[in-house]
């Protein structure tokens, strides 16, 4: 369980590095711009630049590697499976063949050079979102959000959601150990309906907690409203050349993810 909790932690937003003190307007404009552009790029070249850049600046305010591995690693999963199927099912020029355990895997050249397209897209676009995860606090997030208008519902339910995932992470870990002391866990038999029954009650504890929250603010005169008081500075000289680099460079990787490598 504590690989959940630094997970979700912000730990690294409240270091003090350049990154962290860039304003959170503008790493949003930065974000959407590029996410917008890795999703329309049509060859690999915009999203693995993206994904690499992404890993120097991330080394560049010490990021632990095992951190953003671990991180990385889910999606690098994903990739690697729509690799191997788009590999498989994909295309008529067979590219070289193998045989496994009696069956023949077949790997054709369309289907592999389609699925690096996509597999590179999803890095390209998870390594902006986690950049931008390590350098930005929920209190800044939710104030960036706040300043283009996003309504404050929206702006609530994620400042709650964050709140509280680290109390149901706690919920969690409680009831893991029990069961693991109750010898729930020996075995896959028992490991199944352990975690049922952990998913069934954390459910259940999860409306209670809702709906005690909801009351003890409500008591106390909550009517909705801004959670996070965090307030915004003006733009100074260092962010408008911020921006202004932005869209400078923007052009050309729209020019580059247009064009066709093979």
């Amino acid at each position: 369980m504590d690989f959940l909790h630094h997970t979700f932690s912000d730990v690294y937003a409240r270091q003090n590095n350049w990154l962290t003190r860039m304003d959170v307007r503008l790493k949003m404009l930065y974000v959407i711009s590029l996410l917008s552009i890795n999703l329309w790029a049509k060859n690999v070249s915009v999203p693995l630049f993206f994904f690499s850049v992404s890993f120097i600046f991330l080394f560049t305010i010490k990021i632990p590697f095992m951190s953003i591995l671990r991180s990385l690693s889910l999606p690098m999963v994903f990739s690697l499976l729509i690799l191997l199927v788009k590999s498989l099912h994909e295309g008529e020029q067979v590219w070289f063949s193998v045989s496994i355990l009696g069956y023949k895997l077949v790997f054709r050249e369309e289907g592999f050079f389609n699925g690096l397209h996509t597999g590179s897209k999803v890095l390209g676009g998870i390594s902006l979102v986690i950049t931008f995860s390590f350098t930005t606090t929920i209190s800044r997030l939710c104030a960036g959000l706040a300043w283009f208008r996003v309504p404050n519902t929206i702006v609530e339910l994620m400042a709650f959601m964050y709140r509280y995932i680290f109390l149901f992470l706690d919920e969690v870990a409680t009831m893991w150990i029990a069961q693991k002391s109750r010898l729930g866990h020996t075995s896959w038999r028992k490991m199944i309906p352990s975690l049922g029954t952990l998913c069934g009650v954390l459910i259940i504890r999860a409306f209670d907690r809702a709906e005690r929250t909801y009351e003890a603010m409500h008591v106390r005169g909550y009517e909705g409203g801004r959670i996070l008081t965090v307030t915004l500075s003006p733009w100074r000289r260092k962010e408008y050349i911020f921006f202004i680099g932005m869209v400078l460079i923007t052009p050309i990787l729209i020019y580059t993810g247009g064009l066709c490598l093979w």
